[in-house]
């Protein structure tokens, strides 16, 4: 509507420091977007979209008009959960719109949970979508499969690390670049990025949160980097990542590095639901999984 787009006529968001990124050492995918789709953002550093804010500020008042329509009753009884799908670069690190990439900008989204008694506090406690729906079930005392993954948000443990991962591919809109996996695994204090098709990247997230300083070839950050890997790698086999392969583990920097193998066979968890899956072998119902120790580690 045209009064919320006056609103940002005048409007000038300032990225700081992020709008000065050479991407000089960056995979060179993100140059390639830059490149590809220039970004509006000029040498003062400010990002002027008013068509942009006023999308999000029409959405947020129309957000606050179905809560506004909840009865005393209804509220009583009522969990509200604000998030989103993903965040927008506004032209940091040179890139706009959203894709390949892990930084803040588009990773780090809002995520609001209002309990019926309103009561207040902040968790600071990386957390996921795949989290959302265990919440809900817990709130809800419904049993949470053996097969899904996330946790309950609202009894999770500090510390922790998540999985955010990007891996495009559709005929449709033939996306960004084609096929670009990305697999990241962040925790309070760092984020490790793996780019199977290019180069990774870590960032030290309490010193350097605006994602400047790639330190995936720093040896000063070698014993980090290589927990989170294993972290991540760990977390790939447990969900059974549809794309996981041994060159998530074969990186130039992780020198002790090892293929992982996990069989050639591995039936999937029971669900619940679905027909519990017959062994492969001896076609006989399967009674569990296991994984040898051995094979997960380098």
């Amino acid at each position: 509507p045209v009064e919320y787009l006056e609103k940002y006529a005048d409007f000038y968001y300032e990225l700081g420091e992020k709008a000065q990124d050479d991407l000089a050492n960056k995979p060179e995918h993100h140059r390639l977007w830059a490149q590809a789709m220039p970004s509006p953002v000029g040498d003062d550093g400010l990002y002027h979209h008013p068509l942009y804010f006023a999308c999000n500020d029409f959405v947020d008042d129309q957000i606050g008009r179905v809560i506004n329509a909840l009865t005393p009753e209804q509220r009583e009884n009522t969990w509200v959960i604000y998030t989103s799908d993903h965040g927008e670069m506004m032209g940091a690190h040179k890139l706009i719109s959203k894709g390949a990439a892990m930084y803040d900008d588009i990773t780090r989204i809002p995520l609001i949970i209002r309990s019926p008694q309103g009561e207040r506090r902040q968790v600071d406690t990386p957390v996921s979508h795949i989290d959302l729906l265990p919440t809900m079930m817990a709130l809800a005392d419904i049993e949470k499969p053996e097969i899904l993954p996330g946790e309950n948000i609202l009894a999770v443990k500090e510390p922790r690390g998540v999985m955010v991962e990007f891996n495009r591919y559709e005929i449709e809109h033939d996306s960004f670049g084609g096929f670009i996996p990305v697999r990241c695994w962040v925790t309070d204090d760092f984020k490790l990025v793996l780019n199977l098709f290019t180069s990774d990247e870590l960032y030290d997230r309490r010193n350097d949160p605006n994602e400047m300083h790639n330190l995936i070839d720093d040896i000063r950050f070698a014993d980090v980097r290589s927990k989170m890997h294993d972290a991540l790698l760990d977390y790939m086999d447990k969900i059974r990542d549809p794309f996981r392969s041994y060159q998530w583990s074969l990186r130039p920097w992780r020198k002790d590095a090892r293929p992982r193998w996990m069989g050639a066979f591995r039936p999937r968890p029971q669900d619940g639901y679905s027909p519990v899956v017959r062994d492969y072998d001896t076609g006989l119902p399967t009674q569990g999984v296991k994984v040898e120790e051995k094979k997960q580690k380098f």
